[in-house]
């Protein structure tokens, strides 16, 4: 009788332990969606060179972009500023400081036209690379799945000029994250 008891403790903490989480939502067709995004890919540490025309950088002028790299700042001046389509989007590009074989491109894509004055604009679909001309890949590059964000602070319609801020995830060439932060821009929207 001992034996049976034991066994039947045993058999009944394999069940519990084996209990998974159910669903249940009656009226619907399938099973509801998890609502939580997943987390953003950790950041990897990498040694960036760093650059002593941008290590000084306190303003953002007319035609340029800063950013960091895990601490470490990144800068240059955009040759390329553009409006796409119907004023939903903008691009700009332009070499580093450091080095013209190397350079960031940006695509915003906006969720309001860009038509008006406007003191604030956030957009979650953003395109980020960061280039040389020396190999044949990206040094770094976002993924749709990754978070890249960018805000414009402000821009005036009659200059066309456009000042904001991005951040995100960029995979690098080698496969690891970089952190891409404090990021900024000035740039006349053509």
């Amino acid at each position: 009788m001992k034996n049976v008891k034991c066994f039947l403790v045993i058999v009944s903490l394999v069940f519990i332990a084996g209990c998974a989480k159910d669903y249940s939502y009656e009226g619907g067709r399938q099973r509801p969606i998890d609502t939580l995004p997943p987390p953003p890919p950790p950041p990897a540490g990498y040694d960036f060179p760093l650059c002593s025309m941008c290590a000084t950088l306190t303003s953002t002028e007319l035609s340029t972009w800063n950013f960091k790299i895990e601490n470490i700042p990144v800068c240059g001046k955009a040759d390329t500023a553009i409006m796409l389509g119907s004023r939903t989007a903008f691009t700009f590009f332009g070499p580093s400081s450091c080095s013209n074989d190397t350079g960031m491109v940006i695509t915003v894509y906006l969720p309001d036209t860009l038509n008006k004055d406007i003191t604030y604009m956030y957009a979650d679909k953003v395109a980020f690379y960061y280039y040389d001309h020396i190999t044949s890949t990206y040094i770094m590059m976002s993924q749709t799945y990754a978070p890249f964000t960018c805000a414009i602070r402000n821009y005036n319609h009659q200059t066309k000029i456009a000042s904001g801020e991005f951040e995100g995830f960029a995979l690098r060439s080698n496969g690891r994250w970089a952190a891409i932060t404090s990021g900024k821009f000035k740039m006349k929207l053509l």
